[in-house]
């Protein structure tokens, strides 16, 4: 589709089912097929194509995930998606091609409804003053996440890079097609006009009942202007924003196994949820190629080529359980493929109470004279005085042999500075191990019972081990199936807790925001006097509290990349993936202001416009 149709009053023509309104408003229709009496379907028409497949949140989430450092792909691929996960580009990409696309298709919906119920005038409705509310919001939405992928952060000189064209009109002309791209600073003021008329037109009269957390809502608006303000460094306005949705009463944190299990929940059915993209157990794919299907195989659907990023594995498991396995009950979305559960195992949630036998200690390296990081894998076993040792089949002629080969003595071999004993260190209020190597570094690593290289499980690269994450999958305890989460209240209490230090507030609110999503993943509290040692005796940054606790909290949702390059940080990945087997040099570290961190306009689309648009370089 061209470009100019694309930011037109388009719809999607969808066959209207007899179901209830809460699963028939992601039907619609095409705009020129209505009137003003069926404003309420072209609404619906809206949700129906920011679902779509394909479509913003389906391929735009590729983007916002996959370039993350709480990622990484078990080998390489030819897909599509492998461009946005290694920073390399396409500009022919099909998925950079319908993400823009359907983007602007919703945007082209939301103007057609905005100006339908603006020219009834004082004629409009409760009801319909609040869809053109809500389509102000999905309007604001599309930009917001369109900027992030096709322009470069507002972080990076925002009143001069290009941003996108701003079409808010139902015109289809050349004439109605604006000339140039608008730049990063003018997208975010209209995503931020957009927010603030969403919130006012979806404000309720006395008597109206709130709409479910799958509609837009007035405090889904503050939730996402609380998320544009934070990417903007408007501290004010972020807490501002993110205190509206927490005080309102209407969400509430998720804890114990309902969060453990909180994908399995519908949007409706979870209290956390602010708003979410609705995908239906009737009518959905829950096959493979939906979101969770890259990293997490389920009744034999789904790739599961993607895992954790060794980064994220040493943050969330600083705290162990009497067994040494990992205390944070937001581990649970991750289910380690163990040898000993079996090379046909493909359990979506993990096994809390099974004792392992055959355990390792496990880092990332990169051997001399390779581009490639990769694990290691060291037998370990628990010695009497409660330390871990690598160890090795006890040899013919000592002591401890048998002819099995299932006696292990410590192995004095090993090639560590450090010896044969791991090394522990304070660390966030946990430990974390260590070793030295043989050049006397510090090789940071964590124990767990042997996992599966990803050759043998999945037959990717045999240098990468197999963990999959269910955090995206089994909705209704259907393979694929999930309702992607835009906002939720999490997401609020961390805003919030950034906000209040950027903008001068105490170190104790913000601890205290941090520390209640803490409590319930069941891991040590901050304080002001603990933080002050919580490096191995050395002193914790706030912010850097707050950025952690963000990457343990947000995981996988699209937050991790543009929380770096907001802050101006480069991106590190220096660990175990298919990113560092590039033939050409690897993309091991991404600057904030790389022209890599967004991507080209989509070629066919860029040569589709009727004026001449500026690429990225």
């Amino acid at each position: 589709m061209k470009i100019k149709y694309a930011l037109g009053a388009l719809g999607l023509l969808a066959g209207m089912s007899g179901c209830s309104l809460d699963v028939n408003m992601y039907d619609g229709v095409m705009a020129e097929d209505l009137d003003n009496k069926n404003i309420t379907e072209l609404s619906q028409g809206t949700y129906r194509l920011l679902k779509n497949d394909g479509g913003l949140i389906d391929n735009g989430y590729y983007f916002w995930a996959f370039g993350g450092d709480d990622i990484t792909w078990n080998g390489t691929s030819t897909g599509e998606t492998w461009t946005l996960y290694d920073y390399s580009r396409n500009i022919r990409s099909s998925v950079t091609e319908y993400t823009w696309e359907l983007g602007y298709r919703v945007i082209g919906n939301c103007n057609e409804v905005i100006e339908r119920v603006k020219g009834l005038g004082e004629k409009s409705s409760a009801e319909e003053t609040i869809m053109m509310g809500e389509n102000y919001y999905l309007r604001a939405l599309s930009y917001f996440l369109l900027v992030n992928e096709f322009a470069q952060p507002y972080s990076n000189n925002p009143t001069q890079n290009p941003g996108l064209p701003l079409k808010l009109n139902t015109g289809i002309t050349d004439e109605d097609m604006p000339k140039s791209r608008s730049t990063v600073a003018e997208v975010y003021e209209q995503v931020v006009n957009d927010l603030k008329d969403a919130i006012t037109y979806m404000t309720l009269p006395a008597g109206m009942s709130s709409k479910s957390n799958i509609y837009a809502t007035k405090e889904a608006a503050e939730a996402l202007l609380a998320r544009v303000y934070l990417y903007m460094d408007n501290w004010d306005g972020a807490w501002q924003m993110a205190n509206n949705v927490i005080t309102s009463g209407k969400y509430e944190l998720e804890r114990g196994e309902r969060y453990a299990t909180y994908p399995q929940f519908i949007p409706e059915d979870n209290r956390e949820t602010i708003f979410a993209v609705r995908r239906t157990l009737d009518k959905d794919d829950n096959s493979a190629g939906r979101m969770g299907g890259m990293f997490i195989c389920i009744d034999g659907t789904g790739w599961e080529e993607m895992s954790p990023s060794s980064r994220y594995l040493e943050l969330i498991e600083l705290h162990l359980d009497d067994n040494d396995m990992p205390l944070d009950l937001r581990s649970q979305y991750i289910v380690k493929r163990f040898v000993e559960d079996g090379a046909d195992d493909y359990t979506p949630v993990p096994y809390l109470d099974k004792m392992y036998e055959d355990w390792t200690f496990v880092y990332g390296r990169k051997p001399d004279n390779s581009k490639t990081y990769k694990y290691e894998q060291k037998r370990i076993r628990k010695q009497a005085d409660g330390r871990y040792a690598v160890v090795r089949a006890a040899k013919e002629g000592e002591p401890e042999y048998n002819a099995d080969k299932t006696v292990y003595v410590v192995d004095n071999s090993v090639d560590f500075q450090s010896g044969p004993y791991l090394q522990k260190e304070d660390y966030n209020l946990g430990e974390r191990y260590f070793i030295l190597d043989a050049s006397g570094n510090k090789v940071i690593g964590r124990i767990e019972p042997r996992v599966f290289d990803a050759d043998t499980k999945r037959g990717k690269d045999a240098q990468f081990l197999v963990y999959a994450i269910n955090k995206l999958s089994y909705q209704e305890q259907s393979k694929q199936l999930w309702s992607p989460v835009i906002s939720r209240l999490s997401e609020m209490y961390l805003i919030r807790a950034e906000a209040n230090i950027e903008k001068g507030g105490t170190v104790k609110a913000t601890l205290d925001d941090v520390n209640e999503l803490r409590r319930r993943a069941g891991i040590p509290e901050w304080t002001e006097e603990n933080m002050k040692i919580a490096e191995n005796g050395s002193p914790k940054d706030i912010r850097k509290i707050v950025e952690e606790e963000r990457m343990l909290e947000l995981a996988w949702e699209g937050h991790r990349r543009f929380d770096v390059f907001r802050k101006r940080q480069t991106l590190d990945r220096r660990y175990p993936g298919g990113h560092t087997m590039k033939l050409a040099e690897p993309f091991y570290e991404i600057p904030y202001n790389s022209p890599a961190v967004c991507e080209f306009i989509p070629q066919l689309q860029y040569d589709a416009y009727p004026y001449k648009l500026e690429q990225n370089p």
